[in-house]
């Protein structure tokens, strides 16, 4: 019984957070001008979490590992770490990242910290806004689930198509990048003076993260 247990309570861990999160995407797109209904719902689990790229501008952007799966369950699961409310997390995502090819739908919130990237892909700070001219970086989690979160995102090639939905607008881009680059590579949070530059990353490989898979795409 005790067995059993192990294996559940993980599940049902995984599949309330997966709903807490669909729940804030249908509401956000259902206060949008237009719902992306040719978009189907995926499933959505834990993040890859950077750290000390929240706080002060001059440091440099390290990024970490981030703890195992069954290792948030059961954090959340002891309570150890509190859960975020549908209600905050709806006020503080600012769009939603589409990418059709690998059945992404995840919740975009500003910030790196732990607590923003257990459930949404965050943009890191200083680093541009949507539609405007510059670079946009966003970090997420890479789940060692197939198909969870940014897990497939080395299927991505040239050409691939990504959206951004916000509340008053639908941002396409098109990917010209993708590469692998060491942890402690910055150049992917570089300004741009001439192009609208959308930033995605994750670590590489599942399970090691040794190093980081980038796209970048510009805005149509």
């Amino acid at each position: 019984m005790a067995g059993v247990l192990l294996i559940l309570i993980p599940a049902v861990i995984t599949y309330i957070n997966t709903k807490r999160n669909n729940d804030v995407i249908d509401e956000f797109l259902k206060q949008s001008e237009d719902a992306l209904a040719a978009i189907g719902d995926v499933e959505v689990e834990d993040f890859y979490i950077p750290q000390e790229l929240s706080g002060n501008a001059e440091t440099a952007p390290t990024i970490t590992h981030s703890p195992e799966t069954a290792q948030e369950d059961q954090s959340l699961a002891s309570g150890k770490k509190k859960k975020m409310s549908k209600e905050e997390m709806l006020k503080r995502t600012t769009g939603i990242l589409i990418i059709p090819k690998i059945d992404v739908k995840m919740l975009i919130m500003d910030g790196v910290d732990e607590d923003t990237l257990r459930v949404a892909v965050g943009r890191l700070p200083y680093t541009d806004n949507f539609d405007e001219v510059g670079n946009c970086v966003l970090a997420g989690h890479r789940s060692y689930t197939f198909g969870k979160y940014l897990n497939r995102l080395n299927e991505l090639d040239i050409g691939d198509r990504i959206t951004v939905r916000t509340k008053d607008k639908t941002l396409n881009y098109t990917i010209y990048l993708t590469k692998i680059i060491e942890p402690d590579d910055f150049s992917i949070i570089e300004k741009n003076g001439t192009d609208k530059i959308l930033t995605v990353f994750t670590c590489h490989p599942p399970g090691v993260g040794s190093h980081r898979l980038v796209v970048q795409a510009k805005q149509d």
